[in-house]
């Protein structure tokens, strides 16, 4: 018992030991005998995963979480001058200097959770061998930590990097690809976009055998290979690699462990907390969610206060949506109109990461890019008939150019608040016009702009010689 104390309380050292990214690169966040003791056994590195999952839901429920949607078309600010939180990032005002600041979160939120990913993935080659054993439990791990350490490699481009098809062979920068935690003095260099995401590709590769092998997850909280799956499908449309995002969202789809959630239980997705848990007899359209209620009820407060008192829905979005819509009908507080802000943060300890309806929309941006256009409009026609209960939806015969525009709506419709707003702009190639309400200092922005991406800021630049800035930054 004392053992497993002291190790946890490692873990927590492990977890907390970072106080800027100058110190990220210039020493190892616990020393080796540290890590020799909470990774002498594959209960040090089970401890271990869980604190990589505490620290990715820390970045999320943090500015990370929120940067997607505040930067977009979305959102208004609707409280008063005196709070100015993320308002670096509603007004795109984010500045080299802002170590302390949105841009200087988000990088070293994210570089603590991969720094915890791959020391947990370094140490399994020695588990092993030496307790083979247990190589089921190891390689389940692994699974797990591979996908985490994709999930992290792909949020940190989205926010710091151009996208993948900002130019035609992705050689333009990406961002740092770590797989192991650098030595004191070394210089990180940013890789390109398409080094990025071949390092993203194969983390989930590899996941995939190690996760199927082992598929009996009921907990929505670790990576299964469904969700895993899922994340896939989501890194194949950002790419455009429209065939294998197709291939993967069939492959979630057709996996009769997972459904849409009917019009009936859409609610209490977001309005009560979801159990962690998926069996045969409880479905659920959840295939990954980040949950604090098993880890000393961490809640997700940050998030919440954003996204219910200082930001609201925009006039543009809120005019998408029908009368009938559910989504509008529910998932929205009236109370304090004209404010009207999101209830999708109701329940206080989860953060919905990969749901079922986001595969089917990715299918559907697939097909519609195959130009297989009348699966492109089932798959729309769906998620929008789960919306309008008392309606037959029927999608008509849309031009090609009006059909992208349904799918697109849709997307932002089914997926508002959930982070994936400016990076479906961005990566669609579109032009930033937000709305007649729009109260920020930027109200449009045209495709391409620098101010699309964050800037790397100057304590890391000064700390690592071998990082480049962000044009635009310079």
């Amino acid at each position: 018992m004392n053992k497993l104390i002291y190790k946890i309380i490692l873990l927590a050292t492990l977890m907390f030991s970072f106080a800027s990214c100058k110190k990220f690169l210039e020493k190892e966040p616990i020393g080796r005998v540290g890590k020799q003791v909470l990774f002498e056994d594959v209960n040090g590195a089970q401890l271990g995963l869980v604190g990589a999952y505490r620290l990715v839901l820390d970045y999320h429920r943090n500015e990370f979480g929120m940067h997607g949607e505040v930067a977009s078309d979305n959102m208004v600010y609707t409280t008063t001058p005196a709070a100015q939180g993320m308002m670096q990032s509603y007004n795109f005002s984010s500045t080299p200097e802002d170590d302390a600041l949105v841009a200087g979160h988000i990088w070293l939120g994210i570089f603590e959770a991969l720094n915890n990913v791959n020391n947990v993935l370094n140490a399994l080659p020695a588990l092993k061998e030496k307790f083979p054993n247990q190589l089921s439990q190891i390689e389940t791990i692994e699974g797990q930590a591979l996908v985490l350490r994709a999930l992290c490699h792909f949020d940190l481009s989205k926010v710091y990097a151009q996208p993948y098809n900002f130019t035609a062979d992705a050689s333009h920068l990406g961002v740092p690809v770590l797989t192991k935690t650098p030595s004191p003095g070394e210089n990180v260099v940013r890789r390109t976009m398409k080094q990025t995401y071949d390092q993203i590709l194969l983390d989930l590769s590899n996941a995939l055998p190690l996760l199927n092998k082992y598929n009996n997850f009921t907990n929505q909280a670790l990576v299964s290979y469904q969700a895993a799956l899922g994340l896939l499908s989501r890194v194949y449309l950002y790419k455009g690699d429209w065939q294998n995002c197709l291939n993967t969202s069939n492959a979630v789809i057709g996996d009769t462990r997972y459904k849409l959630a009917t019009a009936t239980e859409y609610n209490s997705l977001f309005s009560t907390y979801t159990p962690n848990t998926n069996t045969s007899s409880t479905k659920s359209e959840v295939l990954f969610q980040l949950s604090g209620a098993s880890l000393e009820k961490v809640s997700v407060t940050e998030l919440i206060t954003m996204f219910t008192t200082q930001y609201g829905a925009s006039l543009k979005l809120l005019n998408t949506f029908d009368a009938d819509d559910i989504r509008k009908t529910q998932l929205f507080n009236t109370l304090n109109a004209p404010r009207i802000y999101t209830t999708k943060y109701t329940s206080a300890y989860t953060i919905k990461v990969v749901r079922l309806s986001e595969v089917y929309l990715n299918r559907a941006e697939a097909n519609w890019n195959l130009k297989n256009y009348d699966d492109a409009k089932e798959d729309l026609r769906v998620i929008s008939q789960r919306a309008h209960p008392n309606q037959t939806i029927n999608i008509g015969n849309p031009s090609p150019d009006d059909l992208y525009k349904l799918i697109a709506d849709e997307r932002n419709r089914e997926l508002c608040f959930e982070g994936h707003r400016l990076y479906d702009i961005v990566r669609r190639k579109e032009n930033l016009v937000r709305g007649v309400d729009c109260n920020a200092t930027v109200c449009t922005l045209t495709y391409p702009n620098d101010k699309f991406v964050l800037p790397i800021t100057t304590k890391e630049l000064d700390a690592n010689k071998g990082m480049k800035q962000n044009p635009g930054y310079n």
